[in-house]
């Protein structure tokens, strides 16, 4: 089952950058069309420092952005998905901003609070055995509680296209905190790990090279993150990884709500002991997301994660000599 959710995620870029047949529907992943370069609207002003926000119910981050350079962050419009990665792959491997950011996973954070303080409703949320937990499915994903990160690298900024008065007013009041590009190199810490919502003391440092932005629009908005690193355990019961991670999600008011392309997304992340490189975690994830009526969408993820007997050894070692499989479920709004 692993090796099969590994060739997917794999295959995926293929089938992203896959080109249409003459004749055929619009790309779903074309609708961000390029806009020309006398639609742009620049902020000739450059500003040493700006901040930059995202709020979600399980990653929540506040950062201050630093720039090196005399000219302003680049806006390079309202890029398709595929010029997007282009863009980013091909970006200059000198440092030109700096990020200073501290983030929050709020739902990992509310699984530990249920175990805690509320044991016998955590134990009723048990359905058929060991590998699912209505709760831990729910509160999955983050090992960490908190982070606070230091990112070296480009950005830039996507600039939508107001097709009609209101649609301009509402990207104007967003203020495009969120549209934003990175490429480069991060190094994260924190001091907790969450196992099976329980926090245990683990002073950790994450070392990665990533290419991670969104774009938030009134109608169209799409996410991605794809990175490669390292995470080293001051908790000795912890095993050092190396891991690789793909993450791409994407709502689009102004495509079908079964179009697949256009309304979904999947997260992938697999990690290798340090060591011997073989596999002790794997997390999979695949929504799918129906709009309503350009106001919200209701959406629906599902997935697993999987560890082997050797990511925790001594008093973190819940299951000796076996592997702990999870089932995920997660519904979800979005906006």
């Amino acid at each position: 089952m692993f090796r099969l959710a590994a060739l997917l995620v794999c295959l995926a870029p293929a089938a992203v950058f896959a080109a249409q047949p003459k004749g055929a529907a619009p790309d779903p992943i074309g609708v961000y069309r390029q806009v020309p370069d006398n639609l742009i609207s620049l902020d000739q002003r450059h500003k040493f420092i700006e901040w930059d926000y995202g709020l979600d119910a399980y990653y929540s981050s506040v950062g201050m952005i630093m720039n090196f350079t005399d000219k302003p962050i680049e806006n390079v419009g309202e890029a398709s998905e595929t010029n997007v990665y282009k863009n980013l792959l091909l970006s200059p491997l000198v440092p030109r901003y700096a990020i200073l950011e501290a983030s929050v996973n709020p739902m990992p954070v509310a699984g530990v609070v249920v175990r805690e303080h509320a044991f016998d409703f955590y134990q009723r949320a048990q359905v058929g055995g060991e590998s699912f937990n209505l709760i831990r499915s729910a509160t999955r994903g983050f090992q960490e509680p908190y982070a606070v990160s230091l990112f070296l690298g480009r950005v830039v900024r996507y600039q939508p296209l107001a097709r009609t008065p209101e649609e301009k007013e509402k990207n104007k009041k967003s203020g495009y905190q969120s549209s934003l590009g990175y490429t480069g190199y991060l190094v994260s810490y924190g001091s907790h790990h969450i196992k099976d919502n329980e926090l245990y003391d683990d002073h950790w440092v994450e070392l990665e090279w990533k290419v991670k932005g969104d774009q938030l629009f009134t109608l169209q908005k799409m996410q991605w993150n794809y990175r490669i690193g390292v995470k080293l355990h001051n908790n000795p019961f912890i095993s050092d990884v190396a891991f690789i991670g793909f993450k791409r999600n994407r709502l689009d008011y102004t495509a079908d709500a079964w179009d697949f392309l256009a309304n979904s997304g999947f997260e992938y992340r697999i990690d290798f002991k340090i060591g011997n490189l073989k596999p002790v975690r794997q997390y999979f994830e695949v929504n799918k997301k129906w709009p309503v009526k350009r106001l919200a969408a209701f959406a629906v993820a599902l997935g697993f994660t999987w560890e082997s007997d050797s990511l925790y050894s001594g008093p973190l070692d819940s299951y000796p000599g076996g592997e702990n499989f999870q089932v995920l479920l997660r519904p979800n709004v979005e906006f």
